[in-house]
């Protein structure tokens, strides 16, 4: 008999309450940097300790030394990494990493394949839990903590940023729409965009 690993999934201890709603949120880039390097190259750009983030899905809200940009950086791997950070200051972040992609081993990726739907409200952890088969397990009590999990074709986050603190997934466009038809069809509204 074999056992089932349970799919540890991460909340913030003072998630969201209040009414359940969905958005697409096309205000940030999402860019993967991968590569034998990754992690020493990061460290070298971030002004958190990268080497912190040992668990796969942990991540963190934290700036660039390069011109103090705002993200949000996930840990896959040593070799493996996804960085969410605002549209209008993306073009600055990847220019600062694609120097290093020749120097270093590293690839940087824009992921415009990808779109992002945010989740809130009284039942959006329950929700991504029963919908994903995932265990609750892991409760992030600082607000520059982050967790993510990937859940078959969906990249899911836990995010703590004013406005919109909730949950997040991340897929291409036709899976994001299957899951956006499946939220509303579960009661949640669909919002142009989430407000505190």
């Amino acid at each position: 008999m074999t056992t089932q690993v349970p799919q540890l999934f991460g909340s913030h201890q003072n998630a969201y309450t209040g009414a359940n709603e969905i958005a697409q949120m096309n205000d940030r880039t999402i860019i993967d940097v991968t590569g034998s390097a990754a992690l020493p190259y990061l460290q070298t750009l971030i002004s958190s300790d990268v080497r912190h983030l040992t668990v796969p899905g942990m991540g963190l809200r934290c700036t660039a030394k390069v011109n103090e940009i705002a993200l949000e950086l996930y840990y896959f791997t040593e070799l493996a990494f996804r960085i969410f950070v605002d549209n209008d200051i993306a073009p600055a972040l990847v220019a600062a990493l694609s120097e290093g992609e020749e120097s270093h081993d590293i690839d940087v990726i824009t992921r415009n394949d990808l779109r992002i739907l945010a989740l809130r409200g009284d039942n959006a952890f329950k929700t991504v839990l029963s919908e994903f088969a995932l265990t609750p397990g892991i409760i992030l009590t600082g607000e520059q903590q982050r967790y993510a999990r990937q859940a078959g074709n969906v990249f899911l986050t836990a995010t703590h940023l004013e406005s919109h603190k909730g949950y997040e997934l991340v897929a291409k466009s036709d899976e994001l729409a299957k899951w956006q038809s499946r939220f509303i069809a579960l009661g949640f509204s669909e919002q142009a965009e989430l407000l505190v």
